[in-house]
């Protein structure tokens, strides 16, 4: 039984070599980018390990915040399709731009290789990127129920940095809100204080502040007021 059960999985193994494909390290990668960093560059190798010619027809970044190249193997046309002959390595190459985004953001590389559908492309590479928040809203949104009593709910802003970062200005979307705005510890903590000044029709509104940080992506922070009918 051992030794069908040993030769079946040599057999899988080298119709798996022989069918063609590309070998990654792995297709999922996980960082953390520095508070300050623009824009981060995530490597994915492989390795032709089999017996077969793979040919990498397109890939994609499906967003535009990220780009992607392919490194190694050999063009068959310009901008068009590259072969990696068996044995040969390679890699793609992510390209992140940071820009405004902060907390965890997950990014895919799509990869079709020769013989693939347009629906179900064969490679899929992930990286979750960890930015972090220098300057947050704790909650950033408040909830009232249509109809729910007028009572005011707060909203702490903490800034996780060895060096302050002040809250400078601050406006709101909509007068139908009042809100206070208080200092904790200055550069540090505040609190925010806000109550609708009706909870009997449907309410959005933004609230954003802007702080003294040099970075865009800590220049503001926003937090929302709602009122909207309960839940059933």
């Amino acid at each position: 039984m051992k030794l069908l059960i040993t030769l079946t999985s040599l057999l899988l193994t080298q119709l798996s070599l022989a069918a063609g494909e590309l070998t990654f390290k792995t297709k999922d990668k996980s960082i953390a980018a520095a508070a300050d960093a623009k824009k981060v560059e995530i490597i994915f190798p492989f390795k032709n390990f089999s017996t077969e010619e793979v040919t990498v027809m397109r890939y994609d970044a499906p967003c535009t915040c990220m780009s992607a190249q392919l490194k190694g193997g050999t063009p068959i046309s310009k901008n068009g399709p590259v072969r990696f002959a068996p044995g040969e390595e390679g890699a793609f190459k992510a390209i992140f731009e940071l820009g405004n985004f902060k907390g965890t953001v997950d990014k895919k590389i799509v990869v079709w290789a020769k013989g693939d559908t347009e629906e179900n492309p064969s490679i899929m590479l992930t990286t979750k990127v960890t930015i972090p928040y220098l300057i947050a809203a704790f909650p950033q949104s408040l909830l009232w129920n249509i109809g729910e009593e007028l009572k005011p709910k707060v909203i702490t802003i903490k800034v996780d940095n060895a060096d302050p970062i002040k809250i400078i200005k601050h406006s709101c979307s909509s007068p139908q809100i009042d809100y206070m705005l208080e200092t904790v510890k200055e550069g540090f903590e505040y609190k925010l204080t806000i109550t609708p000044k009706s909870t009997e029709k449907v309410l959005f509104a933004a609230l954003r502040l802007t702080t003294d940080s040099d970075n865009p992506r800590y220049k503001t922070v926003q937090t929302f007021t709602t009122v909207k009918p309960k839940r059933k």
